[in-house]
């Protein structure tokens, strides 16, 4: 409930905090992944929120995040195809969110005509 309630916020925020985050220029280019872009727009012990970029027809590598209890992909614009490893390819559209589980190896293309928009909430394990 508290990913879903995050999710919404971030979504929902007014454009003049949502400009401030920035756009692709703001993210930092991820290595090997040529039209793929990155930023943590949060960190706190128990979440970690991300915002992706992708150009069109650029691929994000098979990869996982290994620190994740959970794992939410909110994809805000655009259109990717996103494989989960051992599932079946997903088409996922502007305003979808998907639950991956923590861990899970994934990789996603841009199939469309625009820069994809992505936020990932990441769920992290308690402190010992």
């Amino acid at each position: 409930m508290k990913v879903l309630m995050l999710t919404a916020m971030l979504l929902s925020a007014p454009a003049a905090w949502a400009q401030a985050v920035g756009g692709p220029e703001k993210g930092r280019p991820v290595a090997g992944d040529p039209g793929v872009s990155s930023m943590v727009v949060m960190d706190k012990p128990e979440f970690r929120v991300l915002r992706d970029w992708a150009e069109p027809n650029a691929v994000r590598r098979m990869h996982s995040h290994d620190d994740a209890t959970y794992h939410v992909f909110t994809l805000v614009t655009g259109q990717l195809r996103l494989t989960i490893e051992g599932e079946a390819p997903i088409d996922v559209k502007q305003g979808d969110v998907l639950y991956l589980k923590g861990g899970a190896k994934h990789t996603f293309i841009n199939t469309g005509t625009v820069t994809a928009t992505i936020v990932e909430v990441f769920g992290k394990a308690p402190a010992k």
